[in-house]
This record gives structure tokens, sequence and C-alpha cells, in this order.
């Protein structure tokens, strides 16, 4: 049987310490750029540089979200901080852009990549498509029921993950608009 994963978010370097601290076996966190929780405190390159230290001096992954929906100006730096991440030696980088998806398998190989609540997986059919395209984990949409979760389960090889706290968007899913 495997053991859930406790995921915590880290909106800064005290809220990752905390959460560390407190027997999260792994953290999730946004750089300055890149990611949706824009109203976080965020971290630095050099920030991430020292949680992943911390963290890993502590057996605790750190994940990094990589989920905005990417415009064309988005592009111009992201193999750049990809390529940053990866030698940071983060542990996966969650995802939700197919083009950063495609970015991110070329410029950080062997980075494993997290398919963000923002996509709403609700079916297998679409679990099995992210599956095919490298994805090692699948956060499905938050409205699924257990049975639901456990038929898509059955029909992919990679990691789901769900949100068992927290607030549902003023959206569909994590879709979030307002």
């Amino acid at each position: 049987m495997n053991v859930p994963e406790l995921l915590a978010p880290a909106g800064n370097l005290e809220k990752l310490k905390i959460a560390v601290h407190c027997g999260a076996d792994a953290v999730y966190l946004s750089g300055k750029r890149y990611g949706l929780r824009s109203y976080a405190g965020n971290f630095t390159l050099p920030e991430i540089k020292e949680g992943v230290r911390l963290a890993h001096a502590n057996r605790v992954k750190v994940y990094v979200t990589v989920n905005i929906i990417a415009r064309n100006s988005d592009l111009a730096d992201l193999a750049r901080y990809l390529e940053s991440l990866r030698m940071l030696e983060v542990d996966g980088l969650i995802v939700s852009d197919p083009g950063i998806i495609a970015c991110a398998r070329r410029c950080a190989p062997g980075l494993p990549l997290h398919l963000s609540t923002q996509l709403s997986t609700s079916n297998w059919e679409s679990a099995l498509f992210w599956q095919e395209q490298g994805v090692a984990r699948i956060n499905l949409a938050r409205e699924l029921s257990l049975q639901e979760v456990a038929e898509i389960k059955s029909k992919v090889a990679c990691a789901i993950e769900i949100f068992v706290h927290g607030a549902i968007c003023v959206a569909y899913s994590g879709r979030c608009l307002l």
C-alpha cells in the first residue's frame, strides 16, 4: 500500500520552514513569475535554493508551480527559469499550460511534471492523455467523488493527487476568474 504524501503550500520561506517542521512530506511554492499564487510572498531563486536545502535536509520534497496561463511574452525567459529550477534540484514542477509542459520536457529533462488542478482533469481519458505527455502526477478536479477518483486511478499508471482541504474557487474547479 502506498502511503499518501502530505503536500503543504509554502507562500514564503517562513511558511516553508513551518510546513517542514510540522511534518509535511512535501511543499509547493512559486517563484516571483510563472505561478498563479500572485498574492503570496513567493520566492526569489536564492530563496528557492535555501528552501530546497532546508527541505532536503529534513527529507521533504519541494515542488515549484509553473502553472500560469502563458502568453507569448511569458516564454522569453521560461527556458532559463526551468533550467535554473532543475539546477536547484527541486523535486518537480506543477504545470498546467501545454506549452510550458513542452518547454519543461526540453529544458529540464528528468524533472517530474505534476499537472495542476487548474486543468480540471475530471475523467480517465484526459488523465491518460496527460500521462502520455509525460506527466508523472495529476492533481484531479476538486469536485470529483471518491468513486470517480478511484475509476480514474484504475485506468492510469501515474500518481494521482487530490485536495483534501481548502476552498473551491468561485468558478468551475480551479479555473478562477474572479
